[in-house]
């Protein structure tokens, strides 16, 4: 990428990656050619999603995943690669939280999804390993920290104290990082630290008795035919996000069906990368 342009790199190994449940991985690779390009030849397969990656300045770079549905029409992808930069901007444009009900233990799953935004033409890099490209802070009193499916390795998301780090470069435009931990029991009032400003926030719940403090608007939506209360706003850096907690029944559904169906309604959430199947706590230093 040349300031906002971009332009073809040649005598770059590119990987074909396939995106399946059962053997998700590298199936080929091959050079970009003297303008950029690169093609490959792979045998239409309907429950796969593919994906091309290319590493540049020891960053791993993706294209958006593309189907291959057999019908004989050619699939493309980009694969976008850019300079790097300790001083790129990178903010957030939006926060959502997503509360369940009361569990059978008397805990509540919490979905924390951020979206970051580098909006440079460079990718943000720390200045070395030991320093963090991003951070933001979670209720000191959450338990069973996880990372979700985000634009980043799980890896590079580290813990100490209520402080959760990004350890990984960031490259421009928009990608998310989701944190997913519970709530204890008998917690009636649950402050959530607000680290950097994020102009678009959503706040959801099946729990209609659940109030938020802040600058938020209630407007209750209705997702898979079942009502769930809903506040529209934004976060201020400074200024705790305060929800104050009812007492409902245990849930007959469980988060993850909540947090697959606001895909379609939160404004701004960018297409995921899922690197695995599975959910493994984050490592707290």
């Amino acid at each position: 990428m040349v300031g906002h342009d971009t332009v073809g790199v040649p005598g770059v190994r590119v990987v074909l990656h396939r995106v399946t449940v059962s053997a998700p991985g590298p199936v080929d690779s091959t050079m970009s050619d003297s303008h950029g390009s690169f093609s490959f030849r792979v045998e239409p397969d309907t429950a796969s999603a593919y994906l091309a990656s290319v590493r540049w300045e020891s960053i791993e770079y993706f294209s958006q995943p593309f189907p291959l549905d057999g019908t004989g029409d050619d699939s493309s992808a980009v694969v976008v690669v850019a300079d790097t930069s300790q001083a790129a901007p990178v903010s957030l444009a939006a926060r959502h939280l997503i509360v369940s009900n009361v569990g059978t233990e008397g805990t509540r799953d919490v979905v924390d999804l951020y979206v970051l935004n580098n909006p440079s033409a460079l990718t943000r890099v720390a200045r070395d390993t030991l320093h963090f490209t991003w951070f933001t802070r979670i209720p000191s009193y959450v338990v069973n920290i996880h990372g979700g499916n985000s634009a980043f390795a799980i890896e590079s998301l580290r813990m100490t104290g209520d402080t959760v780090a990004l350890y990984a470069a960031i490259p421009p435009g928009q990608h998310d990082v989701e944190l997913d931990y519970q709530i204890p029991p008998n917690a009636h009032r649950v402050e959530f630290p607000v680290t950097a400003d994020a102009p678009l926030s959503n706040i959801i719940t099946p729990d209609r008795s659940m109030r938020v403090q802040g600058a938020f608007a209630r407007s209750d939506t209705v997702i898979d035919k079942k009502p769930y209360a809903r506040w529209e706003g934004k976060m201020s850096r400074g200024q705790p996000v305060v929800l104050r907690l009812g007492a409902d029944p245990p849930p007959s559904w469980i988060v993850v069906v909540l947090v697959a169906a606001m895909g379609f309604v939160l404004i701004g959430v960018t297409v995921h990368t899922v690197t695995g199947p599975e959910r493994r706590a984050l490592h707290r230093s």
